[in-house]
This record gives structure tokens, C-alpha cells and sequence, in this order.
């Protein structure tokens, strides 16, 4: 739990605009991207130590505090980020790599009730308002477009958009987006 959060602070603490140690760091606290990502890892936590009663509170608090439901089942890697609050819904099922970047208002689930959930890979961006359902997998390095529809897999080093999502380019050197979808 702690080590995933200590990436995940680190990662918003690079994106603030603030400036000087302090002020930045209350601003990361304040955030409710944060805050939602800061309760996931502790429900997470709960959940697995099988606590069942508190993970449940937190999470249920979280959800109404800032609109962005990460269930503990979820399993998410390190370096999560938060851009904008409101909105996000992940799916229980959902398995989600390391320093990964989700706009809001982005869904990640099943087609239908019952249905398998997406597996995202590392380093993806998932722009605001993007949908990523049913039983796909996006490939590492990747760039999901702003409200695109994904219903079907995409390797790595992919940029798509659209609804239904397509594939608009491969990215050739991950490097040159750095800060954006890829993090040393």
C-alpha cells in the first residue's frame, strides 16, 4: 500500500504549478484526484488484510466526496494519477498497470452486467471522457483520445479516438512524450 502511494503522490507532486516544498504539498493533499487515489490504497489495503466494514466507509465516503469510484477489488498499479475530479468510474474487475494517467469523467468496465473488464497497460493516458469497456486490453505506452469509445484492444504504443475508438497513430519513441504517458 504505502510504497504504491509514495509513487502516486510523487507523480502529482511533479504535475503541480505550485512553487516552494510546503505549499506544494498541501496543494497534492488538497487535491480530490489524490484524495481518491489516497483512499483506493488504503481500502485496497483493508481489503486484502480482509477488514471488510471500514474499507467499505472509506470508500463509500470517497465516492460521494469526489465522484471517482476505485472499488479495492480493482487491482491498480503504482504511480496512479488523478488529473481532474468527477466522474470516474473504474470497474471492480479492472486490472490497471504502473503510471497510469485518467482524465475525468472516464469509465473503465463490462459491456454488460456480469461481462469481463478491460486490462490497461502501463504508462496509458486515458483523456477525459474516454470509455474503455468489455473484455480488451490496451497496450503499454498508449494514448486513449478524449471521449473515445474503446471496444476492442489496441497494442502498445498506440494513439486512438474516435467512437468506436480506432487507431490514429503508433507512437515511435515513448520517450519523446515523457511526462505525459511515460515517467523515469
Amino acid at each position: 500500500m504505502f510504497p504504491n502511494l509514495k509513487y502516486d503522490f510523487r507523480r502529482i507532486y511533479q504535475k503541480t504549478s505550485y512553487t516552494g516544498k510546503l505549499r506544494k504539498v498541501f496543494a497534492c493533499l488538497g487535491a480530490q484526484g489524490f484524495q481518491a487515489v489516497m483512499g483506493y490504497r488504503i481500502c485496497r489495503w483493508l481489503f486484502l488484510k480482509r477488514i471488510p466494514i471500514i474499507h467499505l466507509i472509506i470508500q463509500r465516503f470517497i465516492e460521494i466526496t469526489t465522484g471517482i469510484s476505485l472499488p479495492p477489488e480493482a487491482k491498480i498499479g503504482k504511480g496512479l494519477l488523478i488529473m481532474h475530479f468527477g466522474g470516474i468510474i473504474i470497474n471492480s474487475d479492472v486490472s490497471m498497470g504502473d503510471f497510469c494517467t485518467i482524465g475525468h469523467g472516464v469509465t473503465i468496465g463490462n459491456k454488460r452486467p456480469g461481462g469481463t473488464s478491460p486490462k490497461i497497460g502501463n504508462n496509458v493516458y486515458l483523456c477525459a471522457g474516454a470509455k474503455v469497456l468489455g473484455e480488451i486490453a490496451i497496450g503499454d505506452n498508449s494514448i486513449v483520445g478524449a471521449n473515445a469509445v474503446v471496444l476492442e484492444s489496441f497494442s502498445e504504443n498506440s494513439v486512438v479516438g474516435g467512437v468506436p475508438a480506432k487507431l490514429i497513430k503508433k507512437i515511435e519513441n515513448p520517450q519523446e512524450y515523457k511526462g505525459f504517458i511515460y515517467e523515469d
